[in-house]
């Protein structure tokens, strides 16, 4: 069954057409796509349909005698989506063509071009006049044109290894959150109402933090990784790496902000684990501070942070979801790694119950993270899909579609566990079932996570309705 979910979302990733659609996209120009002047420009005026971070922005005009040096991009007023790039240089009848890129808080960037004329009469022309051929059309706006501002061979949101990336940064989150609520929760639950004298809670516990100090140690590296990715693609070939550009992204825009919010979280969850493997409550409690805060930084670099509508209401709904899913799934991983060898070094006649005591304890636990990340995924949902034939009319819905279709696979084996596998526990067939079952759920869980990773890149419904 994993191997066909796989190949469905290896479908979805083939299928997913990234330049047709983009997240903003040029509203209208000053010059004109198409128009023929009769008087010289002095500026460039592009209006976007969402605010551009003019860290991401470029605009590049060339003319008959090539590359025409333009001043610094900055906002036509107080309007965050009129860009304007003033003329510093005379111009001479002809065509010319401008080629821009922008992105909007989600850091997702969008590449177009067009052009227009300047007629062989018009004033304000330097001398001697060139004649001025037929305008075009100009071309179509693309998510990554390669041709107009060259980025690294076309590498870009949607690139499978920038999927992946982001793959990799929703699993450590998931493995570090899920520690938490496994110690908090499940052991807790434990603690304070069934065996709080359990020989098994202190090692459990003890493997938990270590598993969640690694799963950040990995996060902090993916965090570089995802950095220097954003600046890669976001720059020309050469310069994504420059230490000055990569200040700029930071310090100026919400996917940097967003960035460096998970930075200093992973720091702290690092620091919080650490503690916590030596038996720390205070550790725990960074950590935990540290992973809630981590789990919000994700919705400052999709969607939610370029939602045209109710805005921090979508931020608050993804890091919810991100949490809700991380306790879920995160702490039934660290039970199957952690919890249940922690109860197979007891005593042979005390595995059983003391594995039928961990599964207990973890079901509430399961319940209320599910319910979490159902409400806050179906609120997410209704604001970025706007309607329901979005659903199956759009790229974003259909992927949205395969995420549901796996996450209700990962709820049914949930419930056989709940429903037929728990009632069993107590002896060693009830301990190889849970571990079985559990397994599979933990396999389908990673395959929601890569289609995750899908979805923040895709273009929401809502993101091509404003075009």
């Amino acid at each position: 069954m994993v191997r066909k979910l796989a190949g469905l979302v290896a479908a979805c990733l083939l299928s997913a057409p990234s330049l047709a659609f983009a997240h903003g996209g040029l509203k209208s120009s000053v010059p004109a796509k198409g128009a023929t002047l009769n008087t010289a420009p002095t500026e460039i005026r592009l209006v976007f349909t969402e605010a551009a971070e003019l860290a991401f922005t470029r605009v590049e005009l060339r003319g008959p005698g090539g590359v025409i040096r333009l001043g610094t991009p900055s906002f036509g007023g107080s309007d965050k989506r009129a860009v304007v790039a003033p003329l510093d240089a005379s111009l001479v009848a002809g065509l010319y063509t401008v080629t821009w890129q922008v992105a909007g808080a989600d850091g997702h960037p969008v590449r177009g071009t067009y052009t227009f004329s300047i007629a062989a009469d018009a004033s304000g022309l330097v001398t001697p006049p060139v004649a001025a051929p037929a305008a075009g059309p100009g071309g179509p706006e693309v998510h990554h044109d390669p041709e107009t501002f060259p980025d690294a061979g076309g590498f870009n949101a949607e690139s499978p290894l920038y999927v992946l990336i982001r793959w990799l940064q929703f699993a450590a989150i998931l493995i570090l959150t899920g520690a938490i609520a496994f110690h908090l929760f499940v052991l807790g639950f434990l603690r304070k109402k069934q065996r709080p004298d359990s020989p098994m809670l202190r090692p459990a516990s003890q493997q938990a933090a270590n598993i969640g100090f690694y799963a950040a140690l990995a996060l902090a590296l993916v965090v570089v990784v995802r950095l220097l990715a954003q600046s890669y693609a976001m720059h020309a070939p050469g310069a994504g790496f420059a230490p000055a550009l990569m200040w700029a992204m930071i310090g100026q825009t919400t996917w940097g902000w967003g960035w460096l919010l998970q930075a200093l979280a992973t720091f702290g969850a690092i620091a919080g684990f650490s503690a916590a493997r030596r038996g720390s409550r205070q550790g725990w409690r960074i950590a935990t501070v540290s992973a809630v805060l981590g789990a919000f930084a994700p919705a400052l670099s999709g969607h939610a942070a370029s939602a045209p509508t109710l805005r921090p209401l979508a931020i608050l709904a993804d890091g919810l979801h991100i949490v809700g899913a991380s306790g879920w799934l995160g702490s039934l991983l660290i039970l199957l790694v952690a919890g249940i060898p922690a109860a197979m070094r007891l005593e042979k006649d005390a595995r059983g119950p003391a594995v039928a005591d961990l599964v207990n304890a973890f079901s509430p636990t399961a319940l209320a993270f599910a319910g979490l990340t159902a409400t806050a995924g179906v609120f997410a949902g209704w604001l970025h899909l706007g309607a329901i034939p979005a659903l199956w009319q759009t790229q974003y819905g259909r992927t949205l579609l395969v995420k549901l279709a796996i996450l209700g696979i990962v709820t049914a084996t949930g419930a056989y566990n709940f429903l037929y596998v728990k009632p069993r526990l107590g002896s060693s067939d009830g301990i190889k079932n849970i571990r079985r079952s559990a397994t599979i759920e933990v396999g389908v869980a990673v395959l929601v996570l890569l289609v995750t990773a899908v979805l923040v890149a895709t273009p929401t419904p809502m993101d091509m309705t404003r075009q």
